[in-house]
């Protein structure tokens, strides 16, 4: 028998009959969707770049080698910590919100591509939020009607009170919900897929991960199927794994790029690439950043953050024919906003605002804007790095629509209203910051001329190539991704086991 959980050899590999499914990336999509698999009995390979959390903190060559890419564009976007490759993929790094998408982010609305309008709508989608929704153990109470549309209550009762936002903010008419967040079952932790989902099924005898294993690129026949993934390691080995199906789940930078290396007699600009739609569409979520000042009230004294969300204003501005936003506030002390670079600079002003709350609270509002979608965002080949293994890395192309610009506009014009209603005093705005979430740079729909995977998550044009993960989707509104994610792999897992 060969290892079931390799971090130092390709043994896995040297099998002479194929994996049912292979599986590329161990993040939210790659966990969850193993996890459906394995449960059906298919032999599922899972392989990893990465390793665990300590390789990638000590190891420069995963953050400097592997994870690295270029970046153009006016919207700076960034690269450092950025992008995780490791057992569990970026969400090492999520502070486990679980929003669902709202039923009108499905249907057309001004910022859906031309042509390109989402396959499924959120009735289809909601029995797997709900799958979603147990395996993360979302935690939330009661929420206002503004709040995306639910059938059964959510897997367990809220713990946070943040009845202090809600009280300040519905002076002003404004309603807070609490934040659907995914419960770990030891405390104090993040929930971390690795840790949550992954122990389940690691023994089974039809699983076998791999780390350490860095998949260059495709391999496919004439006949345009892919017959195998050539994969390296750091000490030279190159081997290829072999299955029936083939499933991408490297994000939205990774998983495009490896399609746009794997290029073939039969794949000339790259697999699932023959109308130029891989990596095209990208996009993420800015977000405003702000701090204001207020009297002490009820438990604001209290050492501790507590964080809230409006629905209320959530398509807002589409009678502009601009984007959706959410709202964010959060009763905030000693924890920095985790999108914010560390930096030196930043400690005497971090220090002195956390001493300035003992006297007064400090009331964070921030917004998160959904981006306009251009093929002109677009992740591509450099054309001047390469990662340790001499093949290019991916290069970023993002920038700043003119509604991107209004919208961001328009979101600190209210904020700075809600201060001016609150009487807040020192309010100040920190940095715009982006939320780790890459999107819609290998887009679903029914069409090959706008998307790249069609309804099921199969790569346009291949028989047995799907991708999984948020590069799929075809707008991503304002909310965290990765619910969404999570009940997508749901949802092809399904499909994968389903007779033919």
């Amino acid at each position: 028998m060969h290892k079931k959980y390799s971090y130092f050899d390709m043994a896995p590999l040297d099998r002479s009959d194929p994996y049912d499914v292979c599986i590329v990336g161990s993040g939210p999509a790659g966990i969850t969707l193993a996890k459906t698999l394995v449960e059906k009995g298919v032999r599922v390979l899972m392989m990893e770049s990465g390793y665990g959390l300590f390789r990638w903190l000590v190891d420069k060559r995963f953050k400097q080698v592997l994870a690295d890419f270029e970046v153009s564009g006016n919207a700076n976007y960034p690269v450092e910590n950025t992008r995780g490759m490791l057992l569990g993929g970026t969400s090492n790094f999520w502070t486990g919100r679980c929003e669902r998408l709202h039923p009108f982010d499905f249907e057309r609305h001004p910022y859906v591509p031309n042509g390109n309008p989402w396959p499924i709508t959120y009735n289809e989608l909601e029995p797997y939020y709900e799958m979603a929704e147990k395996t993360l153990r979302v935690r939330c109470g009661e929420r206002s009607s503004d709040a995306p549309p639910r059938r059964t209550p959510f897997p367990l009762p809220p713990k946070t009170d943040i009845s202090y936002l809600k009280n300040l903010f519905n002076k002003l008419g404004v309603v807070v919900d609490d934040s659907p967040t995914a419960t770990p079952r030891k405390i104090p932790r993040f929930f971390r897929f690795q840790n949550e989902v992954l122990p389940a099924f690691l023994k089974a005898p039809h699983f076998t991960l791999v780390t350490g294993a860095t998949v260059a690129r495709l391999l496919n026949d004439t006949e345009r199927n892919i017959t195998g993934a050539v994969v390296n390691t750091f000490d030279g080995l190159q081997k290829i794994a072999r299955a029936k199906k083939f499933v991408i789940a490297a994000g939205g930078i990774g998983t495009p790029r490896l399609l746009l290396l794997s290029r073939s007699a039969q794949y000339p600009e790259g697999v699932g690439n023959h109308h130029d739609r891989v990596g095209r569409g990208f996009h993420e979520h800015p977000a405003v950043n702000f701090y204001g000042q207020l009297p002490h009230q009820g438990d604001s004294r209290l050492l501790t953050n507590k964080i809230g969300r409006s629905h209320q204003f959530y398509n807002t501005f589409w009678k502009e024919n601009l984007g959706t936003i959410l709202p964010v506030f959060r009763q905030s002390w000693v924890l920095p906003h985790h999108n914010m670079p560390m930096t030196v600079a930043n400690i005497p002003r971090n220090t002195v605002a956390i001493l300035k709350r003992f006297r007064k609270a400090t009331v964070y509002i921030g917004v998160v804007i959904e981006m306009k979608i251009s093929d002109a965002n677009r992740v591509g080949l450099s054309k001047t790095k390469c990662d340790l293994f001499g093949d290019p890395l991916a290069h970023l192309t993002l920038n700043y629509s003119d509604e991107d610009r209004q919208l961001l506009a328009r979101s600190r014009e209210l904020v700075q209203k809600w201060y001016g209603d609150l009487n807040a005093e020192d309010v100040y705005e920190a940095q715009v910051t982006f939320s780790r979430h890459h999107m819609g740079s290998c887009r679903m729909g029914d069409d090959p001329l706008t998307s790249v995977v069609d309804r099921n998550l199969r790569v346009h044009g291949t028989s047995n190539l799907y991708l999984s993960g948020s590069e799929v989707f075809v707008t991503g509104g304002a909310m965290q991704p990765v619910l969404t994610i999570t009940a997508l792999a749901y949802r092809l897992g399904e499909h994968l086991v389903q007779p033919k």
